[in-house]
C-alpha cells in the first residue's frame, strides 16, 4: 500500500467517484452528498493555501461539533497541514496557551468562541469564524471581532468565497500523491494546565485505527452514525466518524450532546452506530426508560472513554441495546481493545484489536505480570507528544510500547481496574478508586460516586467519596462503611464523605477528579463530625 493512500482525502475522493450522490453529512436541516463534501474540502484547501497554509503548518479549530471539523480536516490533509481540534469548553486563556504552543497558521472558531475575542499569535495569517448556528448570531462578510466570516454560503457551494476559489486549479489538490506524515494534534488530559500533552497522530495512525474498528465491528457504507461525542477528542472524531465520512457512509452530527435529541435522531435516520462516554449513555438510558423510543436500528452502541459500570450495561440491555465496550486513548488513535457485548466483569474491556498488541507489566520492574500497567503497540500508536521529548521518552518506551498508565488485570480478556495516577496510598496499602466506586454505586441511596485520595498526616492519604444522591436521603459515612465492609477490606473503606450535585467533567467529558478532590479536601474538617 502506497503511503499516500493512508491520507483520508484519498478515501473521500475515491468515495466521491464511486458514490457521488450518497448522503454524506447531516447537520440540522442541512445535507451534503459525498461529491459535495469532497468538492467543498477542495475549496477549503484552496482557501487555506491562499491564506498562507502549507505542508506542516498547524490549523487550529475550536468550536462546537460542526461539519467543518470534517471538512477542514480533509482540507488540511490535502495540503499536508496539521489539524489541531480544541474543545470550545476551554477558557480563553487556556486556548491562548495552546495557540502559543502550536503557533497555528490559521484559526477556525464558531461564533460563541469568536465572541470572546481573537487569539494573539505572530504565526497566524487568518482567523475564520464559522457561522453555522443561527442562534449564535450572524457574522456578515468581512472582518468581525478579528475574524473573517466563513458563512453558510460556502457550505451551500455558492457565494463570494466559492467564487474566489473557482478556476484556481482545484484539480491540483486531487492528485495520486497525497501528503503523508503528521495529520493532527489532539490535546489530551492535562493539555490546558501546566504540562501540555499534545498527541501527534499521523495519517497512518488514523488509517490503522479505522481498520481496527471496521474489522472488529463490521460496519460499512450503508451504516449511519449519530455523533454526539466531541469532535475535539479522538473518540468522537475517529471512533467511526471519520472512517464513515471518507468511506461514503452517512454521518449525522449533533452540535452538542442532548440525550433526547440523540434518541430522536437515531429514530429519524435509523442510525446503526452511536459512540459515547458512560456519562452520555447514563443520560440516554434514563431518557429511553421514560418514553417509547424505537432503537431497533442501533446495532452498535459503543461505550468507552471511562470505566463502564455493570449497572449501566444492564440498564442499556433493558431498553433493548447490546452495548460494545471499548478502551482506547488519544495516543492509540482511539483503538486499543474491544468487548462486543460486555463480559459480565466490571471494567472488562475485552481483547486487543487485530492490529494492536498488548501486555501487562509490573510498573516498577517492567517485567510481565498478571496485574500491572497495560502496555500497547501497533501501527495506530502515536509517534509521541509534539515538541515534548521528555514526555515522549517517558510514555513511549523500548520496543515501540506505549505505557498507558492504566492498571489492568490479564487473563482471557483485559480488565481495567484503575489509573496509576489515581491510585490511593493509605497506610502502606494501595487502593484502586474504581473498585470502591463500583461497590458504593450499588448502594440504593447513591446515584453516582467518585472516590479519590485526600492528604492525611497519619495515613498519607485517606479514601474519600463524593456522592450524588437525593438531598433528602443522604447516607451517613457509617452507613456507607457498613455497606462496603461486606465486600471490601477495611483499609479500602471511605473515611471521608461529601454530597455533590453532579459529577464534574473535564473538557474531554471524563470525570474531573481534581475538582472532586478539591471539594473533598475543603470538606475534610467536617469528616469526623
Amino acid at each position: 500500500m502506497h503511503d499516500s493512500s493512508y491520507n483520508a482525502a484519498f478515501a473521500l475522493d475515491r468515495s466521491a467517484w464511486a458514490r457521488p450522490s450518497a448522503l454524506s453529512v447531516v447537520y440540522g436541516d442541512r445535507r451534503w452528498t459525498v461529491a459535495q463534501a469532497a468538492h467543498l474540502t477542495r475549496q477549503l484547501a484552496q482557501l487555506l493555501a491562499r491564506s498562507g497554509v502549507s505542508k506542516g503548518d498547524r490549523v487550529l479549530f475550536v468550536a462546537h461539533n460542526s461539519p467543518y471539523h470534517l471538512f477542514v480536516y480533509i482540507a488540511c490533509a490535502r495540503l499536508g497541514a496539521v489539524f489541531v481540534p480544541v474543545s470550545f469548553r476551554l477558557a480563553q486563556n487556556e486556548v491562548q496557551e495552546i495557540v502559543d504552543f502550536c503557533s497555528p497558521r490559521a484559526i477556525f472558531a464558531d461564533a460563541t468562541v469568536a465572541a470572546r475575542g481573537s487569539f494573539a499569535s505572530t504565526g497566524t495569517f487568518m482567523s475564520f469564524v464559522i457561522d453555522d448556528d443561527p442562534a449564535d448570531g450572524s457574522y456578515g462578510a468581512g472582518i468581525a471581532n478579528g475574524y473573517f466570516a466563513l458563512t453558510p454560503a460556502l457550505a451551500s457551494l455558492d457565494g463570494t468565497l466559492v467564487s474566489d476559489c473557482r478556476g484556481s486549479g482545484s484539480a491540483s489538490f486531487n492528485t495520486v500523491e497525497y501528503p503523508t506524515g503528521t495529520a493532527a494534534i489532539f490535546y489530551t488530559s492535562g493539555s490546558a494546565s501546566g504540562s501540555l500533552r499534545a498527541v501527534e497522530l499521523t495519517h497512518r495512525n488514523l488509517w490503522w485505527a479505522a481498520r481496527n474498528f471496521r474489522e472488529a465491528f463490521g460496519y460499512g457504507v450503508e451504516d449511519v452514525i449519530v455523533v454526539g461525542a466531541s469532535l475535539a477528542h479522538i473518540g468522537g472524531f475517529n471512533g467511526g466518524t471519520l472512517d464513515l465520512f471518507v468511506s461514503g457512509g452517512a454521518v449525522v452530527l449533533m452540535r452538542s450532546f442532548d440525550a433526547s435529541e440523540a434518541l430522536r435522531l437515531v429514530e429519524q435516520w435509523q442510525a446503526t452506530i452511536f459512540f459515547g462516554v458512560p456519562t452520555m449513555f447514563w443520560a440516554i438510558v434514563t431518557e429511553a426508560e421514560r418514553g417509547s423510543h424505537d432503537l431497533s436500528s442501533l446495532r452498535l452502541p459503543v461505550v468507552g472513554g471511562a470505566p463502564v459500570p455493570l449497572t449501566l450495561l444492564d440498564r442499556l440491555k433493558g431498553v433493548g441495546l447490546k452495548p460494545a465496550v471499548v478502551w482506547g486513548m488519544t495516543e492509540t488513535a482511539g483503538s486499543g481493545t474491544f468487548q462486543p457485548y460486555g463480559s459480565g466483569a466490571s471494567g472488562a474491556v475485552g481483547r486487543p484489536y487485530a492490529h494492536v498488541e498488548a501486555r501487562i507489566v509490573d510498573p516498577t520492574t517492567q517485567t510481565d505480570s498478571t496485574v500491572g500497567e497495560l502496555l500497547v503497540r501497533g501501527p495506530s500508536i502515536s509517534p509521541g507528544y509534539w515538541h515534548n521529548a521528555d514526555q515522549t521518552r517517558s510514555a513511549f518506551v523500548e520496543g515501540g510500547w506505549l505505557r498507558t498508565g492504566d492498571v489492568a488485570v490479564g487473563g482471557n480478556e483485559v480488565t481495567i481496574v484503575g489509573r496509576l495516577s489515581d491510585r490511593i496510598g493509605t497506610g502502606g496499602e494501595g487502593v484502586n478508586p474504581a473498585e470502591v466506586e463500583e461497590v458504593l454505586r450499588a448502594h440504593p441511596k447513591i446515584d453516582d460516586v467518585v472516590v479519590v485520595g485526600i492528604p492525611d498526616e497519619v495515613w498519607g492519604e485517606i479514601v474519600a467519596a463524593a456522592i450524588v444522591c437525593d438531598a433528602a436521603a443522604v447516607p451517613t459515612l457509617a452507613e456507607l462503611q457498613a455497606f462496603a465492609a461486606q465486600v471490601l477490606a477495611r483499609y479500602k473503606l471511605p473515611r471521608g464523605l461529601a454530597r455533590i450535585e453532579r459529577v464534574p467533567l473535564d473538557a474531554e467529558g471524563k470525570v474531573d477528579r481534581a475538582a472532586v478532590k478539591d471539594r473533598l479536601v475543603s470538606a475534610a474538617p467536617s469528616f469526623g463530625q
